[in-house]
């Protein structure tokens, strides 16, 4: 049971909150020793392209997002420049192969409710989007 939280204009960000109750379930991940990745590696093999899926934070996990734009120069090397090892780079892990459409959809929502090309948002009214299913292939 994932949401995704509308809260940006570059990346579609999924975290663990049960969608029925609101609860976080990052304690859970930390209870089983899941919250963050044990390396933070990055390859510029797979760049953080549209459709790409990468973990966020440092270390990441278990939040990831999916770009809606070419994000190499926020997410890959030396773009996140307030955390302690700047030149490091989120890892991309994944590419949405199907359903563009979709995330095309939930990216829309996200610029009219939350703001043109990154404007300040109040933190009001975030939209949300429960995934139903998926598959990983």
């Amino acid at each position: 049971d994932t949401v995704f939280l509308h809260t940006t204009h570059h990346v579609l960000q999924a975290a663990p909150i049960e969608f029925s109750t609101g609860r976080s379930k990052r304690e859970d991940f930390a209870d089983a020793k899941l919250d963050q990745l044990s390396f933070q590696e990055y390859s510029e093999d797979y760049p953080h392209v549209k459709y790409t899926i990468g973990f966020g934070g440092r270390p990441g996990g278990p939040d990831f997002y999916i770009s809606t734009q070419d994000n190499s120069r926020y997410h890959g090397p030396g773009g996140q420049g307030h955390h302690d090892l700047h030149e490091e780079a989120d890892p991309c892990f994944g590419l949405v192969v199907v359903g563009h459409k979709v995330v095309d959809r939930m990216h829309r929502r996200s610029v009219a409710t939350v703001g043109k090309s990154g404007e300040a948002w109040d933190g009001k009214d975030v939209p949300i989007t429960s995934i139903v299913s998926m598959q990983v292939l």
